[in-house]
């Protein structure tokens, strides 16, 4: 039984029994959380309700997995030590961390299997060259999304156990913790959709048929149908501070939906329009609940320790356990514990850099907040750092963090940008000025069209630099295939043939049939 603490309480989790697998996605048997041996009260279901954040947290904190997804592949960042030209990886610190300059690239086979550039595959699927150190870094449990299912499965067992009742739950818990099962699901699908691309797609406790990938426009389509009627049985606000972000909310869940609106549109032309309309109504029921706000401009940092109104949802662990997670502040290298902040009082001394020409291109020369919290920018040899992670430290040394999903400035530059794309210029310029004027820079004044559309997208690299959103919105907006936004585009034919996925584990094809991988990576 382990010890954890997801966000808000220290809890003691179920000691669950591993008693069967279901064959076709490996997941845990139903039988582990039905019949009369559970779901007799409701502090059964709350706990249960922990434990699959509890597993959420595991799988997005593991191997650097949430940065390295969202951010690393972007083309912009590199390692400090790795020297220009360096091809394979040594078993020393200055060449390992060229992982990040393959990440950079895009290199995939080098990222997950360790394998030199184009070195073919073998009959048994292993390549003749290999680099250990990076296969050290575990960057290849990112292609296995048996943990994701896992999430879903107890989602839909969740769900399946409220509705039939549980004894001394009130019909407005009840409904809620539906509606929870729901947001979780769907949260889950969405992460998997933009890492995958196309995902097997089930509701139902009790599946047990062999499924094949479902095109994944249609998958968010459901996962919307399924959210937009249950997001208002969803609490605002909890009556306990300490649940409010880090626990399914009304406010979290329209940010969900605006985010899978805004994915389809980059993807499905003829019902772009309706996505951005939807966007646009989610955007304003946020704004005009006045449950959230921007924190001011001093305080920025304090976003990423959790709890604050600008949060949406979040997943936190306290700073009191540590379990070797990895976020922006850690390296997926055990004994690498800094990556994109620094600590001056202790020496140490950041990992990775953003290139001074993207930095240049997003920020030029103009007063801003957010690029005077970038140190060092022109240097690249560990003095580099985002000063707006650098939060608290706690006596035991571990950084008290929050991995923040969605927050409400994200939600807003949403808005502007489906605004934009509705030709509501003036609108979207309302809405991008909040954000300015938070961080103290000039207002976006007399833009349009695609001038209008292009500074919203630099002003949301801007804001949410570092948090794991810019290389997902260049793939929705397909500015990856355009050089002149990213220093690694992908051509159309990479494009359209996967090359923004990540592969997925060989694994998932076992007992399975109907199973297909992400064939540009094989």
């Amino acid at each position: 039984m382990n010890l954890k603490k997801v966000g808000f309480c220290m809890i003691v989790l179920l000691g669950l029994t591993e008693t069967g697998c279901k064959k076709f996605l490996e997941v845990e048997s139903i039988e582990r959380f039905s019949g009369n041996r559970y779901w007799k009260s409701p502090k059964d279901v709350e706990t249960f309700t922990i434990d699959i954040y509890a597993r959420l947290w595991d799988k997005l904190s593991n191997s650097c997995f949430w940065p390295a997804a969202g951010e690393f592949r972007l083309g912009e960042i590199r390692s400090n030590t790795a020297a220009a030209g360096v091809t394979s990886f040594q078993s020393n610190d200055q060449n390992r961390r060229v992982v990040y300059d393959y990440l950079a690239k895009n290199d995939m086979k080098a990222v997950v299997y360790g394998i030199a550039a184009n070195s073919p595959w073998l009959s048994n699927g292993s390549s003749p060259r290999t680099f250990n150190t990076v296969l050290a870094f575990n960057f290849s449990v990112n292609t296995n999304w048996t943990d994701f299912y896992k999430v879903i499965q107890e989602a839909n067992i969740m769900y399946d156990q409220v509705s039939k009742g549980i004894p001394g739950l009130s019909d407005a818990d009840k409904q809620r913790y539906m509606a929870e099962a729901v947001f979780i699901r769907c949260l889950t699908y969405f992460i998997m959709v933009r890492i995958y691309g196309d995902v097997a797609y089930y509701t139902d406790a009790n599946h047990s048929t062999p499924l094949g990938r479902e095109n994944f426009i249609s998958v968010l389509n459901k996962c919307i149908a399924e959210l937009e009627p249950v997001k208002n049985d969803l609490p605002w606000k909890y009556d306990d501070p300490a649940l409010n972000g880090v626990r399914a909310n009304r406010a979290g869940a329209i940010s969900l939906l605006m985010n899978m609106y805004m994915w389809n549109a980059g993807f499905d032309e003829p019902n772009k329009t309706n996505c951005y309309e939807k966007t646009v109504a989610l955007g304003s029921e946020l704004i005009q609940s006045n449950q959230h706000s921007l924190v001011p401009a001093e305080q920025i940092s304090r976003i990423f320790l959790g709890g604050t109104d600008e949060s949406l949802i979040e997943l936190k662990e306290s700073s009191s356990f540590t379990s070797g997670s990895n976020l922006f502040y850690k390296s997926a290298f055990p004994g690498e514990p800094v990556v994109l902040t620094k600590h001056e009082e202790n020496g140490t001394t950041t990992h990775l850099h953003y290139k001074k020409a993207y930095i240049d291109f997003l920020f030029g020369t103009v007063n801003d907040n957010r690029a005077d919290m970038i140190q060092n920018r022109d240097q690249e040899n560990g003095r580099f750092a985002l000063s707006k992670f650098e939060g608290a430290v706690s006596v035991l040394g571990f950084p008290d963090w929050a991995l923040v999903l969605f927050r409400y400035a994200d939600a807003l530059l949403l808005q502007a940008e489906a605004l934009s794309n509705l030709g509501r210029d003036g609108e979207a310029i309302l809405i991008v000025n909040m954000i300015r004027n938070r961080a103290n820079a000039p207002d976006v004044s007399g833009l349009g069209g695609q001038e209008l559309k292009d500074e919203i997208f630099k002003e949301r690299g801007r804001e949410l630099l570092g948090e794991g959103y810019h290389f997902f919105d260049l793939v929705r907006t397909r500015r990856i295939l355009d050089p002149a936004w990213t220093s690694n585009p992908l051509s159309p034919d990479q494009f359209n043939r996967g090359g923004w996925t990540w592969p997925i584990d060989p694994a998932s094809r076992e007992r399975n049939p109907y199973m297909t991988l992400n064939d540009y990576w094989f």
